[in-house]
């Protein structure tokens, strides 16, 4: 077996802090330069796709308040607005609008629509199908002007869907600063709200009138009526039943069953839609 001489074990040993000191080069040089060129190439990667992904959330969002401004209806009453609908149907030049029945109940005919280009036409009641007593009437009005019509939902909403509201609130910035508003309204005061949330109650027996569809972002007195939209655009009910209302909320289930205490207390807290199958039955779609 060779022996190391002298000479070899000093180069042994001269050559062991060099390879000590390519390592510390490397971790003092090279690394922190191969860090910066990953973040250099990794982080405009990140930036764009966060860009992208918000860009694409307002793009849907814009989209879904064009689709609520296209199918909102303001319901008139003696040129006074007294509630919002929803543009359901249309066939040849026949709208079918629907809207709460206790928006047409808290006035008198004649009624009119306003749609959102200004234009205001005279409109017929439909009389319910019989046996139903849900908070639903139709109107009808004649055109031969093209407006977008509600895409029907299949089913309602689940818990935890997010879900756009939108209607005419009665109380303008224009009437809370004292000013009177003018009876004859124009495209410039169409007024509409929008309003989004989430669901939070999907009742197995609906309230009395309908309403079974609990959500948590308050609609206004004058959005009753007003249709509420999935984020596919579709429409799953119609606004009804606003939180913490002034008159008496609904005690009775559909069933004849008294609404129990803690019910109670989720209907007082939360604003309520009735759903898309009800829609479907009152107007016979």
């Amino acid at each position: 077996m060779p022996k190391l001489t002298p000479d070899d074990s000093a180069q042994q040993t001269l050559g062991e802090p060099a390879a000590s000191a390519q390592w510390q080069y490397w971790i003092a040089r090279v690394a922190p330069m191969l860090y910066v060129t990953t973040l250099t190439i990794a982080l405009p990667k990140i930036l764009t796709q966060s860009f992208v992904v918000s860009e694409l959330a307002s793009t849907r969002e814009q989209k879904l308040q064009r689709q609520l401004r296209s199918i909102s209806i303001k319901v008139l009453a003696h040129g006074e607005t007294i509630g919002s609908g929803v543009l359901l149907h249309r066939h040849q030049q026949v709208y079918t609008v629907i809207t709460n029945a206790h928006v047409i109940q808290a006035s008198s005919a004649p009624f009119q629509l306003q749609t959102h280009d200004g234009q205001i036409y005279a409109t017929a009641l439909i009389s319910p199908p019989a046996g139903q007593n849900r908070d639903l009437s139709i109107l009808r009005f004649q055109t031969k002007r093209a407006y977008t019509v509600a895409k029907l939902a299949i089913a309602s909403p689940k818990i935890g869907d997010r879900v756009w509201s939108s209607g005419f609130p009665l109380l303008s910035a224009t009437a809370a600063e004292g000013k009177v508003a003018s009876r004859q309204p124009s495209q410039a005061d169409w007024g509409l709200q929008t309003v989004n949330g989430r669901v939070t109650q999907v009742l197995p027996i609906a309230i009395s009138g309908g309403y079974s569809i609990g959500f948590d972002r308050g609609i206004r007195k004058g959005m009753s009526g007003g249709p509420m939209i999935n984020q596919a655009g579709e429409l799953v009910g119609i606004n009804g039943v606003h939180a913490n209302p002034l008159w008496e909320t609904p005690e009775i289930l559909e069933d004849g069953s008294t609404v129990g205490e803690a019910l109670q207390e989720q209907i007082n807290n939360s604003s309520w839609a009735i759903p898309i199958e009800f829609v479907r039955q009152s107007a016979r779609l």
